[in-house]
């Protein structure tokens, strides 16, 4: 190779970063406005209905911890005039069991249904806990919510409000966290406000589909017209099917005023990085480039290692100073996410913040490539499946149970 081509080659390798950096910065700023002035407003629906319709509430559960009662009593004590409570449960000796029962005594007057067994024959273990409980719902609108999800009266009408539009067959909640003591909590509270609310938050203004299925409203004939929920069940990731098929139907997201609140009593920094893990397979195989090679030109380290070269490369400045001013504005801007997702005080102190922040951050190039090495894998419980054809089919590479988890 001559050097004239060389350096061409180098040269547009160096416009890169700016390209990216082009794309940050109207995703900060979207983002960032966006949750100053229209997320936490919540939609009054008697202002769009006459009359509330009827909500099933699916709730698959698996196991306990010491938060879910709190989390599974904020559905019974929903102040809402129809709805049941479908809770999906694998096995009938599983602890999750007497907490309903509890709660059941408790609110008598809530209809309240627990189906046992799941579905066989699904290999998504989310989907095969659901599937019993999807198909016996009374009502028109089903209201997913797993077990980690707090749920309030607010959030609930708010979304049935958004519901309403004919051209939206779906409405999510955007994933964040309770607040919660302790460095892991901090760090995904870090990662779901900042990062994760980025994308969320600027893609749903720019109409483009961005979609978590922890806690999310859909119209069940639109679901059923794409043959139900169990069909989804072929795919690890069934919200991104379902939210694409539907978008790819004419149908719009909406996302809910309220951020999901994840209720978690305890959690570790090794259970954050498995969990990043294993959604980022799921996110390379669905969409290789996209997760591959766009999505680290988000991240705030390969993107400052990058544009530092790049900035010594065009203008010869120093990349010490390039990287240390970038990571200083990315910060400030993480941390006027946070506020606005936040939508009040921090749980924690600046210093607790930055700590969290600077390992999340340098966390993303461990994950990046421990996802990469093994990215046709996915470890889910005790259960590893093999992923091929863009995610679109799965199989069974390992169980080391008997029940699907």
């Amino acid at each position: 190779m001559d050097e004239f081509t060389w350096s061409c080659i180098v040269h547009a390798l160096a416009i890169v970063p700016w390209i990216s950096y082009c794309f940050m910065i109207t995703f900060f700023a979207i983002s960032i406005f966006y949750g100053r002035f229209f997320l936490h407003q919540l939609s009054n629906p008697m202002q769009v209905m006459d009359s509330l319709p009827g909500v099933s509430i699916i709730k698959p559960l698996m196991g306990t911890d010491p938060f879910l009662e709190m989390n599974l009593e904020s559905h019974f004590s929903l102040d809402y005039p129809v709805f049941e409570l479908l809770f999906c449960i694998q096995d009938e000796h599983d602890p999750a069991v007497d907490v309903v029962h509890r709660l059941q005594q408790r609110y008598p007057g809530v209809d309240c249904r627990l189906l046992i067994g799941g579905r066989q024959g699904i290999l998504n273990p989310m989907v095969n806990n659901m599937a019993p409980g999807y198909d016996n719902a009374k009502y028109d609108i089903v209201w997913v919510s797993t077990s980690r999800i707090k749920a309030s009266t607010g959030i609930l009408k708010d979304m049935v409000a958004k519901l309403d539009n004919p051209q939206v067959a779906l409405v999510h909640q955007m994933p964040f966290t309770t607040d919660q003591k302790g460095l892991t909590h901090a760090i995904e509270k870090v990662y779901f406000g900042c990062g994760a609310a980025r994308y969320h938050l600027a893609f749903h203004s720019l109409g483009i589909s961005c979609f978590t299925g922890m806690s999310y409203l859909v119209k069940k004939p639109e679901l059923d017209d794409l043959n139900g929920l169990s069909w989804f069940g072929r795919f690890l990731a069934e919200d991104f099917f379902i939210a694409k098929l539907l978008h790819d139907r004419g149908f719009r997201h909406q996302i809910a005023a309220v951020p999901a609140q994840q209720n978690v009593a305890s959690t570790t920094i090794v259970d954050y990085k498995d969990r990043m893990v294993r959604w980022l397979r799921l996110r390379l195989n669905m969409m290789p480039i996209t997760a591959g090679f766009l999505e680290p030109l988000g991240e705030s380290v390969p993107l400052g290692i990058y544009a530092s070269w790049s900035a010594h490369y065009f203008f010869g400045i120093n990349p010490y100073l390039w990287f240390a001013g970038h990571w200083l504005a990315w910060i400030v801007l993480d941390y006027l996410q946070l506020k606005g997702v936040q939508n009040g005080p921090l749980p924690f102190s600046i210093l607790i913040f930055l700590s969290a922040w600077v390992i999340r951050e340098m966390l993303f190039p461990l994950i990046y490539f421990e996802a990469v090495l093994n990215v046709r894998r996915i470890t889910w419980g005790k259960r590893t499946y093999f992923l091929s054809d863009c995610g679109q089919s799965i199989s069974i590479a390992s169980d080391k149970s008997i029940l699907p988890i």
